[in-house]
């Protein structure tokens, strides 16, 4: 069938068939005429209901199976270098095995492998760089963005068209155009008055304002009119009960304390009863959050949140949206089987401390933190490692940022091209990381707010478009990769707001 090409025929015709069975509201047995034809003792397994496919996009949904068996294949790989199962109940003899392992640190220069008389490594070394090396998260920048670089859409291959596109983003996907990004956006415009520039300007009496008008939106506890207003930004001192009301509302009620404290003990206690494999991937992101000076004093309440993370089912349905849950087997009886692994089918991405930390700058209670980041996990930094066409996940993210730097500055655009480098590979891991461990922590708190506010992600294609343009000329001058990577290498005098103002409205 290849040969004749009538598999992609086939599949299009398919997909063609479900277009119009979905218009006609026929999915999942919705379909008037089979409901019809059960209520008449009719054997309705004559008209199969058409399956809901979980990305309709088949070249996505294909990448989404090879991302899923990359993450399952890393998994496997950590388990057997380090000899560790996935789970396993923690002992005296585990955690001795543990502290060893933790031993070589990250910081460790590590001597190259020694070599036997028969060119193999000795015990002792390889046992080392496999601490080193396979001990790292199965979610990483670089590995997302091979994967979905090797997305191709059968529709649209150089052979048949003759069009070569310019980005790694080699599928159609639709996405906000410019116009409609500034009316989304609408009220970032500089017309006005914004937390995060303004009170650097107007100083006393803008904070004052800004400070009064949250403060009776709170005691009425609006939160429609909180998350409105929030938009413009929101008050350094205000900023913990805005985000706690607008993401973790239970948190200001006397009995949701109880409940919320009592979750978060249960989570730990598991913790300490269970060893899984993905709580030594979590330790080592927390030491590499902790190098940086900004986050070190947070390293102990890290490992006191993401731990119990990676055990809250309740992330379930929203971590196994970005990678189809890897199912296990349980303890008990051996057919029982476990609907993701971790529990909270959260796979370990490298930087998901750095996601958690500038939380502890707003929350000093740990219960506060932990609330907080779940809410924030599931709503928004799942998306980050999701392949799919659905809008603000990672695909559709990398597309925006490509089509706005083409737009709006198409000379440093071919520059780029010319040269044979790819601006998405300078700003994806700004984007993967959602701007932490870039940004300085009041601007990167900046633009969270408007990410809670706006409650998407379009912010981050956006910011980093701006950030890539802003150095417009100087890229001009660049003729390599480092070269143009060196240009980001200092975020510390970047102001998020003037930015995200200049790409949308200036």
């Amino acid at each position: 069938m290849d040969e004749l090409g009538c598999s992609l025929k086939l599949k299009n015709c398919i997909r063609e068939l479900e277009e119009s069975a979905e218009r006609r509201g026929s999915i999942n047995g919705s379909n008037p005429e089979i409901v019809t034809a059960q209520g008449k003792g009719v054997d309705a397994s004559a008209v199969p209901n058409i399956p809901k496919l979980t990305e309709s996009h088949h070249a996505i949904s294909e990448g989404r199976a090879k991302w899923r068996s990359h993450i399952l294949t890393e998994l496997q790989g950590i388990s057997s270098d380090l000899g560790i199962p996935f789970a396993r109940h923690r002992t005296a003899t585990t955690e001795q095995a543990r502290q060893n392992r933790e031993a070589v640190l990250p910081s460790e220069t590590l001597p190259p492998p020694a070599e036997r008389s028969d060119g193999t490594e000795t015990d002792v070394t390889n046992t080392k760089q496999k601490v080193f090396t396979r001990n790292r998260p199965p979610v990483t920048a670089r590995s997302m963005l091979k994967n979905i670089c090797d997305i191709r859409s059968a529709n649209h291959i150089s052979n048949t068209t003759k069009l070569y596109g310019w980005g790694l983003i080699q599928v159609e996907l639709q996405i906000p155009t410019p116009d409609e990004l500034t009316e989304i956006f609408n009220e970032l415009n500089p017309s006005n008055r914004q937390c995060g520039v303004d009170e650097q300007i107007l100083k006393e009496k803008f904070t004052d304002d800004c400070i009064r008008q949250m403060s009776a939106l709170l005691a009425k506890n609006d939160k429609t009119a909180i998350r409105q207003r929030l938009k413009r930004g929101a008050p350094v001192c205000l900023r913990q009960a805005i985000w706690k009301l607008i993401l973790d509302p239970t948190s200001n009620e006397a009995s949701g304390n109880e409940k919320r404290r009592a979750h978060l003990e249960a989570l730990q206690q598991d913790v300490l009863k269970v060893e899984l494999l993905t709580d030594d991937v979590l330790r080592k992101d927390i030491r590499e959050c902790a190098d940086d000076e900004k986050y070190f004093v947070f390293d102990d309440a890290l490992e006191k949140v993401l731990l119990p993370l990676s055990r809250d089912v309740y992330c379930t349905p929203y971590a196994t949206k970005a990678v189809d849950a890897i199912k296990g087997f349980g303890r008990g009886s051996p057919n029982e089987v476990l609907p993701a692994y971790p529990p909270s089918g959260i796979i370990p991405a490298d930087g998901l401390a750095r996601l958690c930390a500038p939380l502890c700058f707003i929350f000093t209670n740990l219960v506060d933190v932990y609330f907080v980041l779940r809410a924030m996990y599931c709503r928004y930094w799942s998306k980050l490692y999701t392949i799919s066409s659905s809008p603000s996940t990672m695909l559709t993210l990398c597309k925006l940022f490509e089509k706005l730097v083409h737009i709006y500055n198409p000379d440093v655009a071919y520059h780029c091209i010319t040269a044979g480098i790819r601006p998405l590979e300078i700003a994806f891991p700004w984007m993967f990381s959602a701007f932490s461990g870039y940004l300085e922590v009041d601007q990167l708190l900046h633009l969270w707010d408007r990410v809670i506010a706006y409650d998407n992600l379009l912010l981050f294609p956006i910011l980093a478009a701006a950030i890539f343009l802003w150095r417009g000329k100087s890229i001009l001058l660049c003729d390599s990769y480092n070269e143009i990577r060196h240009l980001f290498t200092d975020f510390s005098k970047i102001q998020v707001i003037p930015l995200l103002q200049y790409l949308l409205f200036a």
